[in-house]
């Protein structure tokens, strides 16, 4: 191929000498010397990516052995003290011992009233039945209800004479303009409105609103709203609501409220499909 494009000779054309150059160098350049370059710069990548892999692969040799000296070093002092108290008692007693003396570590550990886990489960239990109003609780907030926004939004006039918004915690109902949105309104305004309350504030949100359960007469009026089937349990925000997942389950399987149709969609499927 070279003897045809340097017709002059037999060589490889010259930069300084050749007049024909300028013409058969970027020839010779795409034929010839591009594919030579890239074939290097080719062997040279592979030759860093063994030598990248001989590399992990010598270190990942290297942790195992340390394992496996480890692994030794473990087993030959067992053996060396079981051998020893063998030769000196007879028997072999030690690891029921060092079982027995951590059992009754932990034991007494976990038996004491400061525990760790005890005040974990004592705080999640307090929470729980604050929400559930298991016993009745003691209110973060208390008035009259003055104004139902939607069937899960509502403005509390507190007896400090200020106005608090209230989000039903828990609980999701359809938006205003979707079906079963104005039911789900009249329905809570039937129970609470221009009625005294009691809030159990759970969070603040985003918006500023409180975010708590809402409970007249001893009545849990989130519970309510989702037992008559005009509100979802919102359980991306309260999972562990045990009384609300049943609520909804038995209006479902009863066909009350919302549950009447034969494909509810979800609140917050709804708002998602409107942005």
């Amino acid at each position: 191929m070279l003897k045809i494009i340097c017709k002059r000779c037999h060589s490889l054309p010259d930069a300084r000498t050749d007049p024909l150059n300028p013409l058969m160098w970027p020839l010779f350049n795409a034929l010839l010397n591009r594919p030579i370059q890239q074939h290097s710069a080719i062997r040279s990548e592979h030759r860093r990516s063994k030598a990248t892999a001989a590399g992990a692969n010598r270190n990942r040799a290297r942790v195992v052995s340390k394992r496996r000296r480890h692994i030794g070093i473990a087993i030959l002092l067992v053996a060396g003290l079981s051998f020893a108290q063998y030769f000196t008692a007879g028997s072999v007693s030690w690891p029921a011992t060092m079982l027995r003396a951590a059992k009754e570590a932990l034991q007494d550990t976990s038996a004491r009233h400061d525990a760790g886990w005890r005040r974990i489960t004592d705080l999640l239990e307090s929470l729980g039945t604050a929400r559930e109003a298991d016993p009745m609780p003691d209110f973060d907030l208390a008035g009259r209800v003055v104004r139902i926004a939607d069937g899960d939004t509502v403005s509390v006039l507190a007896t400090d004479n200020q106005q608090y918004k209230v989000r039903l915690f828990g609980i999701d109902t359809p938006e205003r303009d979707q079906p079963h949105g104005a039911i789900a309104k009249r329905a809570l305004a039937e129970l609470i409105d221009n009625r005294t309350v009691g809030v159990v504030v759970v969070d603040t949100d985003d918006y500023g609103r409180k975010v708590g359960t809402l409970f007249h007469e001893g009545t849990n009026i989130n519970l309510a709203m989702v037992a008559s089937g005009n509100a979802w349990w919102y359980r991306h925000y309260a999972p562990h609501e045990r009384q609300l997942a049943m609520a909804e389950k038995a209006a479902r399987n009863e066909r009350r409220g919302l549950w009447l149709r034969s494909d509810p969609v979800p609140p917050w499927d709804w708002r998602r499909g409107r942005r």
